[in-house]
């Protein structure tokens, strides 16, 4: 037992004390030299990134990586946590602004210092170093294009794609090739975007088909510059798009064609479902044929029709020839491949031979080895058989024939199995086919068949995959089964697919979907009925609008507001001052989604929120505001502060 003594014990500590105190002051200090940036960087002007762990409170993604990465379900890339555009103080990136002022030549940066900003921590950093790199086709831009294309971050990756665009990279177009097959819908968009840039437009008819609407929009973007039958074509084709964006998008693009090749197609947009589609499509052609300034957009169907066929004819008097000859190319362009007549008759005889065959095994199996024998071109010749006669194939051809022209048919066989592995398999290999080439009528007829029972909820999302794109009759008939099916994941990835594919006969099975127990499926069944454009019975969306989940409610204001329900923007008003940030995120992006001019103060209003709320806002004020394009471009180019407060002065004022 220590025996306290004044004279020795009190000496020594005061001497720890004295110890203590200076380790106190060296860290203080060295915690303030970190804190100001203490590196080669603080000479050049700009100041270490924070590290890309450190949040703030919010922790909110960095600005567009928020907004794209939470809609592509499939590439699966982690959040980027912290504010990456801003220091940990929520001062502006002097990184950012440097690279920025480099790629507009405003100032000068080494070939090692933007390549170490490459490298950066924060992947907005990064980001950006691509892009400047890229636009100024820097000499070694190339190499850090591909080294970005392998990032862990979304954003970087797609900043990296659109570099293959403008720098001489080798082999580009084969790696965008694979990444046209990615399983994110954003690369897809993006790849799709490079390798029109780089003068492939033959991928304009594949990512036509394509089931993400975003990069369906990449197409509608792209038909700008083709106004001729190929492009009036495809422009046909998305007007009946399920996506309301995507039937805008060719609005704005057929627009810039000249009059008489863009009439016809705006004039066919004029009778679209979507009000937002009718709105655009008068709005543009009035400003160059001041005769559909009297189109009645929200009038009654009957109304429409009657005014829409006097524009129409009044068009033909004026333009006809003209208009007629391209509308001539692109129909033709449009009729189906027939099989020659001698080619389907001798399939219709070894169909029937096989038929009288099958109580024979051995002239049963003579029969399938000279429909074997027909070669590839037997399929296109039983899908014209079927669609016209209706006749039901054998299960010998399915099982012995068809598997050994197309891999698609030998997923279908797969899918009869009893082992539920092997199911798996089979639906999951026919999703991947799917990403690259549609489904024909005979094959998803098959689907629907053999499909339409399955139990495991596995296959089903791989076989609600494979028709995402498909609009007929036998994808819709697996929708409305996989909606009663009993995983909640299976539903709402049912009513997803009829939010796609829009049309009053979906209105019985999303209504009993609202009632669903899993707020999930209410929420994509509220989606898929605003998709809808025309709802006979609003009252079970507006009985939502008292939910006690705030997000089923975003959901059943903004279909309402796409239904044109004074109901929906109301609420979505409303639902802009809820307590709980994520809400007001939703209502914030939501009212991009379905612009109404009179979300502009509130959008305002909500600039001032958390940062993840103020940059979904700065994204939907553009959608709610209509600016010049040249002022709109002009704001776009803004940093994050100053785009608010441009904001701010334009709807304040």
């Amino acid at each position: 037992m220590h025996v306290w003594n004044r004279q020795t014990d009190l000496p020594e500590l005061r001497c720890s004390q004295r110890r203590a105190g200076r380790a106190i002051v060296c860290a203080g200090l060295l915690l303030v030299a970190v804190g100001a940036g203490c590196s080669r960087w603080a000479g050049f002007g700009i100041l270490e990134s924070p590290a890309s762990g450190a949040a703030s409170q919010e922790s909110p993604t960095p600005p567009r990586t928020e907004k794209l990465a939470a809609s592509n379900e499939a590439s699966r890339a982690p959040p980027t946590g912290g504010n990456a555009a801003k220091g940990s103080a929520g001062r502006p990136n002097p990184k950012i602004d440097a690279l920025r002022e480099w790629q507009s030549g405003r100032r000068l940066i080494s070939s090692a210092e933007w390549t170490e900003l490459a490298r950066d921590p924060n992947p907005l950093v990064r980001q950006t170093a691509i892009e400047a790199a890229a636009a100024r086709q820097a000499p070694g831009a190339g190499k850090l294009v591909l080294s970005g294309l392998e990032d862990s971050d979304l954003q970087v990756r797609l900043a990296a794609i659109a570099g293959l665009a403008l720098v001489a990279v080798p082999g580009a177009d084969e790696k965008l090739k694979g990444l046209l097959n990615d399983r994110g819908d954003l690369i897809r968009a993006a790849a799709v975007r490079a390798t029109i840039a780089r003068g492939h437009d033959e991928v304009l008819e594949r990512a036509r088909q394509d089931p993400s609407w975003r990069v369906r929009q990449e197409v509608a973007d792209a038909l700008a510059r083709r106004p001729d039958p190929r492009g009036a074509w495809l422009a046909r084709q998305l007007l009946d798009d399920p996506s309301p964006a995507v039937e805008a998008a060719v609005v704005h693009s057929v627009s810039r064609w000249p009059l008489a090749q863009a009439g016809p197609i705006l004039l066919e947009a004029l009778d679209k479902s979507a009000r937002t589609t009718r709105e655009a499509a008068a709005g543009q052609l009035a400003l160059v044929w001041p005769a559909a300034d009297r189109f009645p957009v929200d009038s009654p169907p009957g109304q429409r029709k009657e005014a829409l066929a006097q524009l129409q004819a009044a068009f033909r008097q004026e333009f006809g020839a003209e208009a007629l000859a391209l509308a001539q190319s692109a129909n033709a362009m449009a009729q189906p491949r027939r099989v020659p007549p001698a080619q389907l008759a001798e399939a219709e005889r070894l169909l029937d031979d096989l038929r009288q065959s099958l109580h024979s095994p051995q002239a049963a199996e003579e029969s399938l080895r000279r429909l074997k024998a027909f070669g590839p071109a037997l399929v296109p010749a039983l899908e014209q058989i079927t669609a016209e006669t209706h006749v039901v194939l054998p299960e010998a051809i399915y099982r012995d024939v068809l598997p050994s022209f197309r891999p698609e048919f030998a997923a279908l066989f797969k899918l009869r199995s009893p082992d539920v592995m092997v199911r798996r398999r089979g639906a999951e290999e026919l999703a991947g086919i799917t990403r690259q080439t549609p489904l024909g009528q005979l094959a998803l007829t098959r689907l629907a068949e053999v499909a339409v029972k399955e139990p495991d909820s596995t296959v089903w999302r791989s076989v609600l995959a494979a028709i995402a794109a498909d609009g007929s009759e036998p994808s819709v008939r697996l929708a409305y089964a996989a909606a009663s099916h009993p995983a909640s994941a299976v539903r709402t990835a049912a009513c997803e697919y009829l939010a796609e594919h829009p049309g009053p006969g979906h209105h019985a099975v999303l209504l009993a979907a609202l009632e669903d127990p899993h707020s999930g499926v209410a929420r994509a069944a509220a989606r898929a009925l605003g998709a809808g454009g025309s709802l006979g019975d609003r009252e079970p969306l507006k009985r939502l609008l008292g939910a006690a989940d705030e997000s089923l409610r975003v959901e059943a204001a903004k279909a309402l507001t796409r239904l044109g329900d004074p109901a929906g923007p109301a609420a979505l008003e409303r639902l802009a001052y809820s307590r709980d940030k994520t809400i007001r995120r939703q209502v914030a992006v939501a009212m991009g989604q379905v612009p109404d001019p009179t979300f502009a103060a509130t959008l305002v209003r909500l600039l001032d929120d958390q940062y993840s709320i103020r940059l979904a806002a700065l994204d939907s004020l553009p959608k709610v505001v209509e600016l010049p394009p040249a002022e709109a471009s002009a704001a776009a180019s803004l940093s994050t502060e100053d785009r608010v407060a441009y904001w701010k002065r334009t709807v304040r004022h």
